[in-house]
């Protein structure tokens, strides 16, 4: 974390990364301040307002330079990082934050959303074997396909021994047709 946080900032951010919601404390206002012209115009005409009288026109004032990623991707991302650092921390309470985070990014990598890593997750993958779930699609073993049984062993428990190849043989050899278009989730 940023070192020039207080520790209330650092309280309120790991509340936020934790997915609760911050506390809204009821505070009174006097009559004179709650009913007040100033507070009844939008900020936009008060700026105008305050411009207009000091002289500065528009021209002058400073414009806030674009990021070069639209904002939108770069919230998406964010907002899928929490959204499967929380899966993982359903999976698994004893996770630390830390290692939510860094597996939660290796996932999003995999351009996979919260519930298609959840449906990976409850399939019986761990939070680490990121890489084994991107070899599964690739080769087009759906989530659903883990708790099929080979010789009454779960496909999710073969794959950990004979590999994603081997599974696949065998799954083949027994009938079984990969997905048509890979996906994430079953």
């Amino acid at each position: 974390m940023d070192d020039n946080l207080d520790a209330l900032e650092r309280l309120m951010l790991a509340n936020l990364l934790e997915g609760r919601q911050p506390r809204r404390r009821a505070t009174t206002m006097p009559q004179a301040q709650r009913n007040s012209a100033s507070r009844q115009t939008a900020p936009q005409q008060r700026n105008q307002r305050r411009n207009q009288h000091h002289g500065a026109p528009a021209a002058r004032r400073a414009s806030i330079p674009s990021p070069a990623a639209p904002p939108q991707v770069a919230d998406l991302r964010q907002t899928r990082l929490l959204d499967i650092g929380r899966v993982i921390k359903q999976i698994d309470p004893r996770t630390t934050p830390e290692w939510r985070s860094e597996m939660a990014a290796a996932w999003v990598r995999l351009n996979l959303s919260a519930a298609q890593v959840h449906a990976w997750l409850a399939a019986g993958l761990l939070p680490a074997q990121h890489e084994l779930a991107k070899e599964c699609i690739d080769r087009g073993l759906t989530p659903a396909d883990m708790k099929a049984r080979i010789d009454g062993v779960r496909v999710v428990e073969r794959l950990r021994g004979d590999g994603v190849d081997g599974v696949v043989d065998i799954l083949r050899r027994n009938g079984w047709k990969p997905a048509q278009s890979p996906t994430a989730a079953a």
